[in-house]
């Protein structure tokens, strides 16, 4: 497990990227994953025992033990139980303007066990085609500009330095409007678990019967 750990240690610190590696307790870790049953052989039991989470870029989130200061995995898959855009999915990361990294546990008949991305852009899942671990070498050091392209402005670095990994960012028009203009839309911090919520909603309404 150490060994694990220490692999994903040294991956961020080569990284291109701005990475953030928050602290956590292995008591607490060790807690959450039980609770979860989330197998200690497992990359994602690393995370979640070494750390409360990994910023990228200040944009992605890869989702460590929960504390006072952040969320983690046991609080985002316990809080939207009942949401059918959520059911077979087990909810591993975010990013800044809304999207969420899960891992498809039977939610889909392909691609089990993959990480999934719930897109804000189009309010669908997609499946990324990876395994946890080769998940998190690609949010750590793959093109991850190229992946979001599309949903970043201008002065997206500054602007995202400023808002809490618990939160993100409300573009409006919504970034699957049609009118939607990356570099002129509004921008607003509101807390993930409400742009989440949100999207959800509108996916239900948009996708109805699909």
């Amino acid at each position: 497990m150490h060994s694990i750990w220490n692999e994903i240690k040294k991956i961020c610190h080569e990284s291109t990227y701005e990475i953030i590696i928050f602290e956590g307790t292995l008591e607490n870790g060790q807690r959450e994953c039980e609770k979860l049953n989330i197998s200690n052989d497992l990359v994602l039991a690393s995370v979640v025992k070494n750390c409360n989470g990994i910023s990228i870029d200040n944009w992605i989130r890869i989702l460590g033990q929960g504390n006072q200061i952040r969320n983690g995995v046991l609080y985002y898959n316990t809080l939207l139980l009942d949401d059918s855009c959520l059911n077979g999915m087990f909810i591993v990361g975010n990013d800044v303007v809304g999207g969420i990294f899960a891992i498809n546990t039977s939610k889909f008949g392909i691609d089990k066990y993959m990480v999934w991305y719930f897109a804000p852009d189009t309010l669908e899942w997609e499946s990324l085609g990876m395994k946890y671990a080769d998940f998190i070498a690609w949010a750590v050091q793959g093109n991850i500009n190229e992946f979001y392209e599309s949903m970043r402005w201008c002065t997206w670095k500054n602007d995202c330095k400023k808002i809490h990994s618990d939160f993100g960012c409300l573009i409006y028009p919504f970034l699957w409007a049609k009118e939607c203009d990356i570099n002129t839309a509004t921008k607003k911090s509101v807390s993930f678990d409400e742009l989440m919520k949100l999207n959800f909603d509108y996916s239900k309404k948009l996708f109805v019967g699909d």
